[in-house]
This record gives structure tokens, sequence and C-alpha cells, in this order.
């Protein structure tokens, strides 16, 4: 394979470059997308075009989903694709194989651990979706079934930092209970990790196929997981590049979410600027208000927003907000890709890091939580709704955190919500639209704590899932 890899935790140098986080409206449906890969690799085209040190951090396709064609491949459409395309919809080095024979691993020790009389927390990890196969029962014990790219170790391997900050985390997985007591991955007579997950923990090598370089490591699913690059990989490309584009899963609501409250607990960059893709559709309409929510939500958070509009062949390039960008990056050409990266690159000059940290990050989980869904879902505070289910689960995990001497407050939070909506109803009035919060459970390891918000987290693609 022509791919080349680096080790994700190799020492470099100081951060000094610019993150442009790459973000979009909601799409209208689960199974379709605004286009945020093909117009991050046509933006990268340009900057580098205009004379720009910029590249891109991509996250890694999930095998399975997006390999099959029934979903975006992940890598780009056009003139602006990857160059290497198929090997990484069909799993590049085989990281996530890797990923998840360890978290089975783990799972097979809990089995022995509690001998058929506990329970078994940690689901078993599956590389090929299918619906039928979430709950099991064998030998008295029920397990359950994830997607690996939406499993625990997945969320290890894209917070850590270090080889040993990944060991540690793996250490606190909970993976059993037995008698009333957690049972964690330490208590396992594992030796290290590493020699099973150290070609997992390798940051690929692309580019798109005008050359510009691109990274990839990590991060599906943003509706049901983090949904973000690897944080060592964009300290790698902060250290290299004076840009880097990286996008993040789905929208601003989820994607971008998750990636200000992990960057407030890991110590990341905030963004300077924001570029917020959307199809026309998307902007215009019943439903546009959630275009323009998202672009208030990326000026509260001390962002400077940049509309872009990902114009399909046939479609008016009209600009449909001041100042958007506008490009077809399945066709642009050099020409216009040049012009579009001196544009960018002004609107750049005004955009400067945040004085302050305003993503508010230290406030109580709870609060958090409700902070969340008033910022970035376009609710009012007092329409953020807790179900009875949400409080128990709220209580278990309170229980959970104490019996195992861990802080909830340390926790990143992992809104698991359906990707095409905002809010319970959409269609409702300002007044009167609602989140409602369901569940909340504890992923120990990686210090994820998973919400379960709105009646949908996501929506099964025909043949595939």
């Amino acid at each position: 394979m022509a791919v080349s890899t680096q080790s994700a935790f190799a020492a470099h140098a100081k951060r000094k470059g610019r993150l442009l986080l790459v973000t979009a409206a909601p799409p209208s449906a689960a199974s379709r997308g605004e286009g945020k890969t093909s117009c991050t690799l046509a933006l990268l085209d340009a900057l580098r075009l205009a004379g720009a040190s910029a590249c891109a951090l991509l996250r890694q396709p999930s095998m399975g989903i997006s390999a099959a064609g029934a979903k975006g491949g992940a890598s780009g459409v056009g003139a602006s694709s990857l160059r290497e395309a198929v090997e990484a919809d069909f799993g590049l080095h085989g990281e996530m194989l890797r990923v998840g024979a360890y978290q089975n691993l783990l799972v097979s020790f809990a089995e022995k651990e509690i001998e058929g009389e506990g329970e078994i927390l940690l689901p078993r990890a599956s590389d090929v979706p299918t619906k039928y196969l979430r709950k099991v029962r064998a030998g008295g014990v029920e397990e359950s079934y994830v997607l690996t790219p939406t499993g625990e170790m997945e969320q290890i391997r894209v917070l850590s930092k270090s080889q040993s900050e990944l060991e540690a985390s793996i250490g606190e997985v909970t993976a059993a209970k037995k008698g009333g007591k957690f049972i964690r991955g330490k208590d396992f007579p594992l030796c290290s990790a590493w020699p099973v997950l150290e070609s997992a923990c390798r940051i690929s090598f692309l580019s798109t196929l005008r050359g510009s370089p691109v990274l990839m490591y990590c991060g599906p699913f943003a509706n049901v997981s983090l949904g973000i690059p690897g944080l060592s990989a964009l300290d790698l490309a902060l250290c290299e590049y004076d840009f880097v584009l990286m996008e993040a899963g789905y929208g601003f609501d989820m994607g971008m979410q998750k990636y200000m409250d992990a960057a407030f607990k890991r110590q990341s960059p905030l963004p300077c600027a924001a570029l917020a893709v959307a199809r026309r559709g998307s902007i215009e309409g019943q439903l546009g208000w959630r275009y323009l929510a998202g672009l208030r939500c990326i000026r509260r958070m001390g962002i400077f927003p940049i509309p872009v509009l990902n114009a399909f062949e046939g479609e008016s390039r009209r600009p449909p907000l001041p100042g958007s960008l506008v490009l077809n990056p399945a066709k642009d050409g050099e020409k216009e890709l040049e012009d579009l990266g001196f544009s960018l690159l002004s609107r750049l000059e005004r955009a400067q890091p945040a004085a302050k940290k305003p993503y508010k990050g230290s406030l109580p989980l709870l609060s958090r939580i409700s902070y969340v869904c008033s910022s970035f879902y376009g609710v009012s505070p007092g329409r953020v709704r807790f179900t009875k289910g949400f409080k128990s689960s709220y209580l278990a995990s309170c229980a959970q955190a104490k019996a195992e001497g861990l802080d909830l407050e340390d926790f990143t939070l992992n809104m698991v919500k359906s990707p095409s909506s905002l809010t319970d109803n959409d269609f409702e009035k300002f007044s009167k639209r609602t989140v409602t919060v369901r569940k909340i459970s504890l992923n120990t390891g990686s210090k994820v704590a998973n919400v379960r918000v709105t009646s949908a987290p996501t929506a099964f693609l025909p043949r595939v899932v």
C-alpha cells in the first residue's frame, strides 16, 4: 500500500498553526451529508494554490457503511477527492480491526472473570454493521454489540495524546460487574496493550488529487460517538502547517460541539474560524433557521464563522448570505480555487483566536448538558426537559463514579442524537421547541459521558444497517 504512516505519539515541536474547523448544517436526512469532506479538500487545494501552508485533517471512514456506497465515502468527490480514496474507504492499514480486537479481548477476559454470575458492561465490537446483532445471550449472560468506530476503545484512541495516557485509560475501562463490584481493565492479567494497538495508533498521510497533504486518523460517527479526528494528529498538523482544516462529523450540533468539549477537557486549541458548509436547500426553506442558529452558536463560542455554499452542478452560485464562499468541489478548476483561496485568506485576516475560552466546559455535568442543549440546539434553557429515565440513569452513574473513585466533572460529553434534527420537533416555533434528555451512561476508560437526547439516535440505512 502506498499510504505512509507515522506514530500518533511521536515527539514534535510546539504548535504554530491555526485551526479551521469545518462543520455544517444538520443534514436533512441521516444518510445525506452536506459535503464537508469534499469542501474540505477543495478549500485545502484553494489555500495551497493561493500560496498558504495548509493541510487537512480528516476522520477515518467507517468500514461497511461508507465503503458500501450507501453513504458518502468520506474521501471527497470529483476533482476534490483523495488520491488514495479506495485505501481510505476500505480501512487503510487495518486500524479499526486492531481496535475492535482489543475491545473484544477485554470482553472475553470479563466473561472469564464473572463466570456467568454477573453483568458484562463493555459491548463487543463489530466492524461490519448489522441491525440483528444488538443484544445476544450466551450462557445466561446478556451482551451487546456496537460498531467498532463507536466503541470505547476508539474513543480512547481519539482522545489519547501519548502511549502512557492510552494504556492508563484502558486500565480504567469498566468491563463487567459482579457481586456489586465493578471490574476494570486493570483487574485483568493482561500484558501491555501496546503490542496490539501500536499499529492502530498511526496517522496516515494521504493527498488530494492535486497533491495537497491530508492526514487521516480516527473518528467516524458523530451522532453516536465523538466524530472528530484524533487529538494527537491535530497537534502534529498544527506543528507542521500554518493552517489546518479539520473536519468534524455531521453538523455544528455534533462534531463541532464534541470537539469544543473535548478541547476544553484535553487542552486542545479552539478554532480561529469555523467554515459552515451547507447545500442551498439546507439554508433556504422552513428549516433554514437551523443553519442560522449554527452561525449564531459559532459566534457565541468566540469563533469567526465563514458560511460555505456547496453548489451542485446546475445550481445557482449566488451567495446565500453576506460573506459566503461558494464552490462546486466536484467541478471547480485551479483558477476558481485560487480565487477562492485568496478570498478565504482575506477573511482569515479578520479571524483571531478567542482571548478567553467562551465554551463553558467547567460547568457541573448537569448544567453542562443543559448549556449544550440550549446553546447548540436552538432552544431556550427553560425548554430542556429531563425524563425520569434520565434521572434514574444519572443517579446510577453517580453511584458508579463514586464506587470507582471518578469525578463526573472530568468527563467529556458525547451527545447521542439524531443527526438530522436539532430538537424534538424542528418544525415548531422557537417558543415551543424542546429538547428531551433521556439517558446517561459512562465510559470510564475514555472518561466520556454518553447522553441520549431527542427520540432517535440514528436512522438505519437501507441494505447496509
